[in-house]
């Protein structure tokens, strides 16, 4: 298979000679170099006229264009319709299985504005969209991230509403000073006490003595010391889930299923060590086994408390009246 080629020499108008060029068309894919889909594409040059194909780099062999038409298309596109096209000069494009892969090869094809010439190039669907392919992967990247992020996001928005919300049930549940559970959380939580112990409960009402003496000779400062004194020796003995400060100086312990004559020591070891801070309170203590009447027993324990109170500030000289 050989092209010949003709062009005219003119001088003063006139041909004078023809320059007369031969390529052997076999070894002319051999001088094409295709950069096109990473140099794996093929390139075709045809006769509109013949059908017959000038430059094949895919097959060894110069075919004809009819030698398709045995091909399968993909639905929607025929064999006669890139005849016409080819024939006619004009563009298009078409998609067949390829003999050698199995898949599909996509086929475009426009004039080559020489004779009545036209240009392919072919590739494979999976280089057709390995482009596409990268940007989905690209595209499925981000989304996964947006998607983390927006989930991490998400579970941050919670976990701070969640801790706002504990701070706020915190604040409401505890009192400022001592940290300790609040007036209102003991008021809420009284009347679950009896259903909560198996054979009895023990309420405990300490005072603190001369916190208002304290607090008018040494300022509000100094009484905050002792009761901060008070509730962390209180605290080191009782549940943190039992123990309130209901007042000013008066603080509410409950011991479940517990034994009196401990809570007793424990109590007695809290007085001494206050004693030896130079605090001082007092104590009211009683228990009753189930079933319990929650409010005679907290109200014994506070008469028992105010009694010893009465003791406390006699002894000391002191004409005070603790009210009941």
């Amino acid at each position: 298979m050989i092209l010949r080629n003709y062009v005219p020499v003119k001088k003063d108008g006139e041909t004078i000679a023809m320059l007369y060029g031969v390529v052997d068309l076999k070894t002319l894919p051999k001088q094409l170099h295709v950069t096109a889909f990473s140099e794996k594409a093929a390139i075709y040059v045809i006769d509109g006229n013949t059908g017959e194909f000038i430059v094949d780099t895919w097959h060894d062999t110069l075919g004809n264009l009819s030698d398709m038409g045995s091909r399968t298309t993909k639905s929607g596109y025929s064999h006669e319709k890139m005849i016409e096209d080819v024939t006619k000069g004009n563009a298009g494009h078409c998609i067949f299985e390829s003999r050698s892969t199995g898949g599909y090869l996509y086929f475009c094809y426009g004039p080559a504005d020489v004779n009545n010439w036209s240009v392919g190039i072919s590739v494979s669907d999976d280089l057709a969209f390995e482009r596409v392919t990268k940007v989905n992967m690209l595209l499925i990247g981000f989304i996964s991230l947006e998607i983390f992020l927006l989930a991490a996001y998400f579970i941050y928005i919670i976990r701070s509403t969640k801790r706002e919300l504990l701070e706020k049930q915190r604040l409401a549940e505890r009192d400022l000073l001592t940290g300790l559970l609040n007036r209102n959380c003991y008021e809420n939580n009284i009347g679950g006490y009896s259903e909560k112990c198996a054979s009895s409960l023990t309420c405990i009402f300490v005072d603190v003595n001369g916190l208002h003496e304290l607090n008018n000779t040494k300022g509000h400062d100094a009484g905050d010391e002792m009761l901060k004194a008070v509730a962390n020796e209180l605290h080191g003995c009782f549940e943190d889930s039992d123990l309130y400060r209901i007042g000013g100086d008066e603080f509410v312990a409950f011991v479940r299923d517990g034994d009196e004559k401990q809570s007793e020591d424990k109590l007695n070891g809290i007085s001494a060590r206050l004693t030896e801070q130079g605090y001082h309170i007092s104590i009211g203590i009683y228990s009753q086994s189930v079933p319990v009447d929650i409010d005679s027993m907290i109200k014994e324990a506070e008469r028992r408390m105010y009694e010893q109170k009465r003791e406390y500030y006699s002894s000391m000289g002191v004409d005070r009246r603790a009210r009941r």
